[in-house]
Formats: C-alpha cells, sequence, structure tokens
C-alpha cells in the first residue's frame, strides 16, 4: 500500500523544490480516491476506513499561509516543450537558463535595472551583474535576434532576455559601471589603512633614538669579534643581518649572539631594552609592501577614468534623455566627484607614505630600491627575537 508521507524536506527547500514535493503528495491522494485502485480496495481493511477528518479542527489560514503551492515566478516559458526551439548556442544557453532560474527580473524589466547605482535601492546584485556579463550578447547574436520578427512572447525566456540585451545599448560598458562604482569606494577604504600603518612605520623607524643605540651595540659587538679574528672594522651593516643574531651560536649551543647582545645592554643600558615600545608598529609585518600599495593606488586613479570615460559614453545625447536616465547621470555625477576627492586624499597619502620610506632607506644606509615589506619584516622578526632572548637571559 502507498501511503502518504508529507516530505519533511519542503519545510526547508526552495519554492520550486516544494512545490515539486506538495504536486507529488497531492498526486498520492488522488490515488486514495481513484475507485478501484489498490489502495481505495485497501482502505476498509486500514484505520482509514473509519477515519473521520472532519471532526478534527485545524487553522486553514495557517496551513495556507505555510503550505499552499505558491507561484515560483519563474518566467513563462523557463521550462520549454522539448521541441522548442532556441536561437541561441545550446551550451551557452543551458548555462545562461540555469542563472535565470534564480534571476527574479523579467526581461522587460532588465533596462530599468540598469539605471539603479545601489543594491539596497533595488539595483541588480554584484553576482547577477557578473553573470549577465559572462553572457553579453556577441555581434552575431546581436544580428541573430534583432532581425527577429515574431512575437517576444513565443521566445523561450533565454531568447526573451538575450533579445532584451541586444536592444541596450553599450550594455558591457554599463554592466562594467555598475560594479566600478560599487568597488571603487571600497578599494579607496581598504588601501587607506595599509597606507596609514606604513606611513606611522616609517616615523617611529625615524623617531626611535633607542633602536639606533641599539644597532650601535650590534656594531660595537660586530667590531670586536672582526678584531680579534683579524678582521676589518665596520662602519655599518645592512639590516638583513639582524636576522643572524640568533642564529649564531657561542660554544654553549644554547647562548646566541642574540643573547650576548641582551647581555650586554642590560648590564650598561638596560633602558634600551624596551626600544619596541618605541616601534609599536612592527608588532606584526606591515601588510602591504610601499611597493604595492603604490601600483594599487594606480590602478585606482585608471579605474575613475574608465568610469569618467564610460559615464560619458553612455550619457544621453541631446533632450532624449528620461527622467530616470537623467536621475542617474545626476546621481553618477555626484558619485565620480566625490570618488575624485577621496582618491586625491589617498594619493597625497601615498606620495607621503614613499617620502618617509625614502628618508627610512637613506637613515640607515638601505639600497633606494629595497621593498619596505622586506625592510619591516626584518626588524618585525628582530623585535620578536629580541624580547624571546630578553626573557630567556633575565632571571
Amino acid at each position: 500500500m502507498s501511503w502518504l508521507r508529507i516530505p519533511l524536506a519542503a519545510r526547508s527547500s526552495s519554492p520550486e523544490v516544494t512545490a515539486r514535493l506538495h504536486r507529488e503528495w497531492l498526486s498520492l491522494l488522488e490515488r486514495h480516491c481513484q475507485p478501484g485502485s489498490r489502495e481505495t480496495q485497501q482502505i476498509p481493511k486500514s484505520v482509514w476506513g473509519s477515519c473521520d477528518p472532519c471532526k478534527r479542527k485545524i487553522d486553514v489560514c495557517r496551513l495556507c499561509e505555510q503550505f499552499q503551492i505558491q507561484d515560483t515566478a519563474v518566467p513563462p516559458g523557463s521550462e520549454p516543450a522539448g521541441n522548442q526551439h532556441i536561437l541561441l548556442d545550446r551550451k551557452v544557453a543551458h548555462n545562461f537558463n540555469i542563472f535565470l532560474k534564480s534571476f527574479r527580473v523579467k526581461p522587460s524589466e532588465l533596462r530599468d535595472k540598469l539605471f539603479i547605482i545601489h543594491e539596497e535601492s533595488g539595483g541588480l546584485t554584484d553576482e547577477q551583474i557578473t553573470a549577465l556579463r559572462r553572457y553579453l550578447p556577441t555581434p552575431k547574436d546581436a544580428e541573430r535576434y534583432l532581425s527577429f520578427k515574431g512575437s517576444c512572447s513565443e521566445l523561450h525566456v533565454v531568447d526573451q532576455f538575450m533579445l532584451e540585451m541586444c536592444k541596450i545599448p553599450q550594455l558591457g560598458q554599463r554592466l562594467d559601471l555598475l560594479l566600478s562604482v560599487r568597488e571603487l569606494p571600497q578599494s579607496i577604504r581598504d588601501l587607506e589603512p595599509l597606507i596609514i600603518q606604513n606611513i606611522q612605520a616609517s616615523k617611529q623607524l625615524q623617531s626611535s633614538p633607542k633602536f639606533v643605540a641599539v644597532l650601535e651595540y650590534i656594531l660595537a659587538m660586530g667590531n670586536h669579534l672582526n678584531e680579534k679574528a683579524g678582521k676589518e672594522v665596520a662602519k655599518g651593516f645592512r639590516l638583513s643581518s639582524l636576522a643572524k643574531l640568533p642564529l649564531l651560536r657561542g660554544r654553549d649551543r644554547t647562548f646566541t649572539l642574540l643573547h650576548a647582545l641582551v647581555e650586554q645592554i642590560l648590564l650598561h643600558q638596560p633602558e634600551l631594552a624596551s626600544f619596541p615600545q618605541e616601534l609599536a608598529e612592527f608588532e606584526a609585518v606591515p601588510d602591504a609592501s610601499m611597493k604595492g600599495l603604490s601600483a594599487e593606488v594606480d590602478v585606482l586613479k585608471k579605474e575613475l577614468e574608465n568610469l569618467i570615460q564610460c559615464r560619458r559614453l553612455i550619457k544621453p545625447k541631446g533632450s532624449k534623455a528620461t527622467a530616470q536616465e537623467s536621475q542617474f547621470c545626476k546621481e553618477l555625477k555626484d558619485l565620480i566627484q566625490k570618488y575624485e576627492g577621496d582618491l586625491s586624499q589617498l594619493s597625497k597619502r601615498c606620495e607621503e607614505m614613499k617620502k618617509l620610506y625614502s628618508s627610512v632607506l637613506v637613515k640607515f644606509g638601505e639600497p633606494p630600491d629595497l621593498d619596505s615589506q622586506e625592510l619591516f619584516g626584518w626588524i618585525s622578526s628582530f623585535i620578536s627575537e629580541f624580547r624571546k632572548a630578553c626573557a630567556e637571559v633575565t632571571p
């Protein structure tokens, strides 16, 4: 006997799946009502023979609210008959159709959506814009669809959308514009703290007398050892040498040149052991190099230039603009002006960052093309190892 089973998956499934499960459930009910069916013949022997569902009160409003089959808003034509012809390439049409099943926009609404800049105002999501960008019609597609003379309602939803996309001028540029106008301010916000971090790191190196004194101790110790070995006295050393201090071991293999440095400092000038406090930005290696950050700022400048050019390209000519188009162009103009101001401030900070870092390289005698991530990494690692050595040397 085929008993009625309420599918639990309907509680959490998508509307399409829920509708399918409800149809299966109703199909089971129908079979139990068909005279002469196997299910009907078995009813008298079962509990269903004496069952009277009319005695049970139910909250029909609540039931319908939760489980009545809803219109899943799949555009007509998305589930075509097997012989319905599709104008688009079969493989592209298959993938596009999968996307459209979750794209709750009608073909006739697409053009208007492109005049809404922000998603929270009813515009397309970033994911939808990116997906549409993948399915831009080719020149051959445009020729094929724009020559179509039949009724649009006869077309499969894939072809309806493709026809609408072919009718929208500069569609690719419009989609790119929407993405750029959303991504640009976030990119500026992401870069700003990284640039400020590098500026602070350079300022701390420029104004830390204790760190310079520690370097003088290292130089004095190294020259003393060189003299004993009959080698020349050095006037300075590359900061990359800081990484070697914990690797140079004495007769006691647990005692390194870094331990010896800590001992000398604690013996003669213990206040220098607090030099890491003057270099707070080096608690961790700065997240980005100055070369990389400068390149990112240059990329944003180019993106802003492209945004301005794209706005000029899609701007309606003469008095042809609708109220919606005019409002869109005004919002876009205001945003671009704001981004120009924000990017100008970011560029100034970037120049300050590069100028300060160049001064740091001069101060410590490092080559002018040394990337900040390397230099700052050496110093950050040295601070970490210095603290460990202090803890091991201090009773």
